[in-house]
């Protein structure tokens, strides 16, 4: 198929989710961990780390009592998010998308599409177009256990050809700012087979690509959580918990690899949160501007670089900024600054080096996966957690980073100036150092542990 256009390069963009809260359904109530009003709090000091770089945040917990409720409707916001000046959570949540964009951020939602609950106001129609998965006798049998409820499978072909799913979709549409957004998460977009009626991968692909098409029509993209390349009975995952209900009605269910089949959402879903089951040879084919995200596999993770993710920070370190702005700050530049930075070229070729990988990109780059080195016609511009490399395209605006500290010679072949005005990158904005020199592609810096600096041409 044609690729998509879509709204965002999500190569070139910072996009995380945000934890949010979660259901605590024995004394019906949300565990809070991130309000709407701290949400933007931690955006606006996000957007100070990385200099005003265009971002996505998908909230995650933003309905019901929180993440992993509701599913799959997507309207009933948290009530426990809610600002205190505001009448309804919904206003507040609209507050936060709207203020956002004062920092470069776009805000939307994490969404689910393939759980379904009793305790949903729609389940029984789902039951009754058969877009819940049955067992054999052609009865909703649970799959999962989710914050202890039991957890139902969509069957996307039930769901599509009855309508339910536009029907969702388009009320979702009309309460949440999601058309304005752009772009939406769908987690554990995965396929599920229902044995009454029987539905197959291919079924289930097919009406899964429809849900997509049907989205791309209402202009939003779609990031997701992984690289689905499913077979027959989950073949390619013997240890999902599916499995054993497939094992209700065969003795022997087939066994197979994930890299037999394809990836199937290629070309309609450009980002996931786990770039997983992914090949050296997909990773050299694939370019990031059609697909992208954090790779799971650790060598090509440590070759090729990745989405940085963000939530885990916020989720422990909130709501004090000093308590996780540097872990912020060093995730951002020795993995979301090198992603950036090799996803501007063309990958040419790969060659094994012990346990890792070494990759050779356009322009004399080389990335050392096992060394987490970066170079550029055999000079150093990344050394581990020593940093220093452009964060825009025409090459105006570089980060200096350093884990433990350095000071002397840093490499940077790519200025487009001889001389640059330095800022300490800070939460509460760029404090200014003063100017440096840029000679034969060397420039002096004295950098502290766990520093970074923006240097502007």
């Amino acid at each position: 198929m044609k690729p998509y256009k879509w709204n965002y390069d999500y190569s070139k963009t910072l996009w995380m989710k945000m934890y949010l809260a979660e259901p605590d359904f024995p004394n019906h109530r949300s565990k809070v961990f991130i309000t709407f009003a701290e949400a933007l709090d931690i955006i606006k000091t996000v957007d100070n780390l990385t200099l005003g770089i265009p971002k996505i945040i998908y909230l995650v917990g933003w309905q019901g009592l929180g993440h992993d409720d509701c599913y799959p409707e997507m309207e009933q916001v948290n009530e426990a998010l809610k600002r205190p000046e505001d009448k309804t959570a919904r206003d507040s949540l609209w507050w936060l998308f709207e203020e956002a964009k004062k920092y470069h951020t776009v805000v939307s939602f994490h969404v689910n599409q393939s759980d379904a609950y009793t305790a949903t106001p729609c389940f029984p129609e789902l039951v009754k177009a058969d877009a819940v998965v049955k067992n054999a006798k052609g009865i909703p049998t649970p799959i999962e256990v989710f914050n202890g409820r039991d957890g139902y499978k969509v069957s996307y072909k039930g769901y599509f050809e009855s309508g339910l799913f536009q029907k969702n979709w388009n009320r979702f549409c009309d309460l949440m700012p999601v058309r304005e957004a752009g772009t939406v998460h769908i987690d554990n977009f995965c396929i599920a087979q229902s044995l009454n009626p029987y539905t197959s991968v291919e079924d289930e692909d097919a009406a899964r690509n429809h849900m997509l098409d049907y989205i791309q029509s209402c202009g939003i993209d779609v990031t997701t959580e992984y690289t689905y390349r499913e077979l027959e009975w989950r073949a390619d995952s013997p240890e999902h918990p599916i499995r054993r209900f497939y094992g209700t009605v065969a003795d022997h269910l087939p066994e197979g690899r994930w890299e037999d089949a394809p990836i199937r959402l290629l070309g309609r879903m450009p980002a996931s949160w786990w770039t997983s089951n992914m090949t050296l040879e997909d990773c050299m084919r694939i370019p990031p501007s059609l697909y992208s995200g954090h790779l799971t596999d650790p060598k090509l993770l440590a070759a090729f670089y990745g989405a940085m993710h963000g939530e885990d920070i916020w989720m422990k370190k909130v709501p004090l900024p000093e308590s996780w702005t540097d872990a912020f700050l060093s995730q951002f530049c020795t993995l979301q600054l090198p992603y950036f930075y090799l996803n501007r070229l063309q990958r040419e070729r790969a060659e094994p080096d012990g346990d890792g990988y070494i990759v050779h990109f356009s322009d004399g780059v080389v990335s050392f996966g096992n060394e987490g080195r970066i170079t550029k016609d055999g000079r150093v511009l990344k050394d581990g957690d020593d940093v220093l490399l452009p964060l825009d395209e025409k090459n105006t605006v570089f980060i200096a980073y350093s884990k433990n500290g350095k000071t002397g010679d840093w490499t940077i072949p790519d200025a487009a100036g001889k001389e640059a005005q330095v800022f300490e990158i800070t939460p509460q904005g760029d404090v200014p150092c003063g100017r440096v020199s840029i000679e034969n592609g060397t420039v002096q810096l004295s950098v502290k542990p766990r520093q970074a600096l923006a240097l502007r041409l």
